[in-house]
């Protein structure tokens, strides 16, 4: 059986980093299949994404990728660990023998140090030191258990996630084998142009100019197209959107939701009542025990009524495929142990578990749909269909 060699994704967009890591993982296994679990429309930092998911696949299949499948919401809008584990959970759903990520470190050890240093803390341990110190963020409270020779571990948001990914592939009984590729180029928020930019920088890039950088020249065609037809979000109508939907929820109703802790709710409701506008209640949404994307998390999980959410993913949907993809397709309709949607309007034939997450993650869908720019109603997305390379 070939390798099957996942990549835990956002693609938000593809860009040439993300070309490298491809390139890297058929430089290292030329036989093997590669299978990209990529977030739905929503991003791990609570962002809706800038160009819609089945875009953001086939730019992946274009580069490289064999199969795209959907990490859908909430667990690709939830903290590093919810996200990291949900992952892995249909990586090993997939059939994947290998889960590779992209770190800031050139060795793998650094993150297996930083794993095995929390697990010699045993839970409350570590819910014992966030208690003493209120203030302190996951990222910054990694960083105290454990050294990284100099640099900030909450600079390095890959590495968090890196760290993660390890944890949740020892909790499942280590079924994959993780492999880290080094990453090129700026840091994940430095916003400097030039080659291997962050993707933070080629989003800001392309609503100041309407044009994409350090994107793969194969994509041309495909981001031309979302230029031309306006594919993408408007990150100033979302934000305003949200702030007036947030402004009729009532504090405790987001103290609520999933991941609220006590106080959080009422920041928020202070933050947002005081606010002049969206700009100002985005810009003040941060405190020192909170980060900015802990708090714009909670926010959708308050718009979208969030209160808990199962423990994994109960399906998954196919976004994309290559030529090559279409033999594990074949192999996974015999073999997966949770539906794969590839008609969505299909999906009330799946479980009772699978539908009920599959509606949840379509209320995103749906909201996502009214604001592309292409003049079609909003409940068309359920029309939307995987593109499969001819």
């Amino acid at each position: 059986m070939k390798e099957v060699i996942a990549v835990i994704s956002e693609y938000n967009p593809f860009h040439d980093g993300h070309k490298y890591q491809l390139d890297r993982i058929k430089e290292m296994y030329p036989d093997s299949v590669i299978v990209s679990i990529m977030s739905g429309n929503v991003t791990q930092r609570g962002d809706f994404a800038l160009m819609d998911k089945y875009t953001r696949a086939r730019a992946a299949v274009l580069c490289g990728s064999d199969c795209v499948f959907e990490l859908p919401y909430p667990y690709c809008g939830s903290n590093a660990e919810v996200f990291a584990r949900a992952g892995v959970f249909l990586a090993m759903c997939l059939g994947a023998t290998h889960l590779c990520f992209g770190i800031e470190m050139s060795d793998l050890s650094y993150v297996t140090g930083i794993v095995d240093d929390l697990e010699r803390l045993n839970g409350e341990d570590v819910k014992s030191m966030a208690k003493q110190d209120r203030s302190i963020s996951y990222p910054k409270l990694l960083e105290k258990i454990t050294t990284l020779g100099g640099k900030e571990l909450s600079h390095m948001s890959n590495l968090i996630l890196g760290v993660e990914y390890v944890r949740a592939i020892r909790s499942y009984g280590n079924l994959i084998t993780p492999v880290s590729i080094k990453r090129e180029g700026f840091d994940y928020n430095d916003m400097s142009v030039g080659i291997n930019m962050s993707a933070s920088a080629i989003r800001a890039y392309f609503m100041n100019n309407n044009s994409f950088t350090s994107t793969p020249k194969v994509l041309d065609d495909l981001y031309g197209k979302v230029i031309d037809e306006k594919l993408f979000t408007d990150i100033n109508e979302i934000r305003s959107f949200i702030f007036r939907s947030v402004l009729r929820i009532k504090p405790e109703e987001i103290e609520k939701c999933y991941d609220v802790p006590s106080g959080m709710g009422y920041f928020i409701h202070d933050t947002v009542s005081s606010s002049r506008d969206a700009k100002e209640f985005f810009e003040r949404l941060t405190t020192k025990t909170y980060t900015y994307a802990r708090l714009r998390r909670a926010v959708l999980y308050a718009l979208f009524g969030i209160r808990s959410l199962d423990s994994e993913p109960a399906y998954t949907t196919l976004l994309a495929s290559s030529i090559k993809g279409r033999e594990l397709l074949k192999r996974l309709k015999k073999e997966c142990t949770i539906p794969i949607l590839t008609k969505l309007a299909d999906y009330k034939k799946m479980n009772s578990k699978a539908v009920s997450q599959f509606e949840i993650s379509s209320k995103i869908d749906f909201l996502f749909n009214s604001f592309i720019k292409k003049g079609v109603p909003p409940s068309d997305f359920i029309k939307n269909m995987p593109y499969i390379e001819e």
